[in-house]
């Protein structure tokens, strides 16, 4: 539908009357707060400031782009109907990784069922090479591609706890919570896909010396 032309200074008055805040000088929790009570502003803010993070870690955690664009369209949908339960709205990015997290894990368990049962899913794995930065130099690519093909050997219940200690930085105790386990279970599975993950890039660095 064709919007009404509005004249600037009709804007400015309108402007003035809403006095909306630019998005920058909100916080999390104040746009949180906003959301619980049904402003959709705050939500297309909180969309906003989070969703290409969001992507970016979805896209390393799934491994293919379109899946992590679908996984965070359904992150937001479900953050935004629960977000009333956010007991502590300051700490919305770290609750909303946990979505995120769980959503990737779900595509993920898709994917394989449907590879499972002969039903090859169309999009293909992309690897972090892909990903890379032309800026980097040669031999940062090589020690990323190195470990990418350790990452790909690695099932998603060892790889995901390792890429959110190593890649994304998560503590512990926030990595156990974004699996959903305990911090014994996400310790044990750091250390396997570590140890995995160290014989494959020494072996790597023999065949290549």
């Amino acid at each position: 539908m064709v919007q009404p032309a509005c004249s600037p200074l009709a804007s400015a008055s309108i402007a003035s009357v809403r006095r909306v805040p630019a998005a920058c000088d909100v916080p999390d929790a104040e746009l949180v707060r906003r959301a619980c009570q049904g402003d959709h502003w705050a939500e297309e803010m909180l969309y906003r400031r989070h969703a290409d993070s969001m992507i970016g870690l979805c896209s390393r955690l799934i491994r293919n782009i379109a899946d992590a664009e679908d996984a965070v369209q359904d992150t937001f949908v479900d953050a935004f109907e629960q977000i009333a339960s956010l007991r502590e709205p300051a700490l919305f990015r770290h609750w909303l990784t946990g979505i995120a997290v769980h959503k990737a894990h779900r595509r993920l368990r898709r994917r394989k069922l449907l590879r499972l049962i002969g039903l090859c899913d169309s999009r293909q794995d992309e690897s972090l090479e892909q990903q890379l930065s032309a800026d980097l130099s040669p031999e940062v690519k090589v020690e990323i591609i190195c470990l990418d093909h350790a990452l790909s050997q690695l099932g998603d219940t060892l790889r995901i706890p390792w890429q959110l200690r190593y890649v994304e930085g998560c503590q512990l105790d926030e990595v156990s919570r974004h699996c959903r386990c305990s911090l014994a279970t996400v310790k044990r599975r750091i250390a396997q896909a570590d140890i995995r993950i160290r014989k494959h890039v020494a072996l790597e660095e023999v065949s290549r010396g």
